[in-house]
């Protein structure tokens, strides 16, 4: 009698395959070319691009005749190259531009957020900060807009909380956009659990 593998089970490989062989994939450049070495130094895919990002989720992006696409851990290509920019993916969705502005795509390239803003970062914690005209806003992965355009610069979410800048002066939010605490600052760092600060925190 043969024995099936779980669904589930199967996944759980599949993803564990693509973390290990992501956390051995590094970019290098030979003979002013991009392509992708492994623990040993060896390029497990060759370099034939003209500039490539890391593997983030099973997917790298990487520039070919001056568009960008997305390879798998074998070099095929899973996203055409037909983007103007790309950025690594992050909770299933990566930053793309499209006619000089940037959207969000799938793993399929389909473009789940249109291509409609002059800035964006990467979805943390389910939230991306997007900007329209001059100011900053956060949407969630529908595209619905969640905190409202009111910051002159914005970074991602971490352990609950976002930097915002307003007039100058930087504050933190909550994923409602309320402020937290009364007072504002000149600098600062991401939250982040105390167990996980590195010796960068003391810089």
């Amino acid at each position: 009698m043969k024995k099936h593998i779980p669904f589930f089970l199967l996944t759980l490989l599949l993803l564990d395959f693509q973390v290990k062989a992501q956390s051995i994939a590094a970019r290098a450049k030979q003979n002013d070319l991009w392509g992708f070495i492994d623990s040993t130094g060896l390029f497990f895919i060759q370099a034939n691009f003209e500039g490539a990002q890391d593997f983030s989720e099973g997917l790298a992006a990487v520039k070919v005749n001056g568009k960008w696409g997305y390879i798998d851990l074998k070099g095929n290509f899973m996203v055409p190259p037909n983007l103007e920019g790309a950025e690594p993916f992050s909770q299933g969705l990566a930053r793309a531009k499209r006619n000089g502005l940037w959207g969000y795509i799938d793993k399929k390239g389909n473009f789940v957020i249109n291509a409609s803003y002059e800035g964006a970062g990467n979805f943390s914690e389910g939230l991306a900060k997007v900007k329209s005209g001059k100011l900053w806003a956060y949407i969630d992965k529908t595209g619905k807009q969640i905190i409202p355009a009111a910051f002159d610069a914005a970074k991602n979410f971490a352990e609950g909380f976002a930097m915002v800048r307003v007039n100058g002066k930087w504050r933190y939010i909550d994923k409602t956009g309320k402020f937290i605490g009364p007072g504002s600052f000149s600098g600062g760092r991401d939250f982040r659990k105390t167990n996980a600060v590195s010796s960068e925190d003391n810089d």
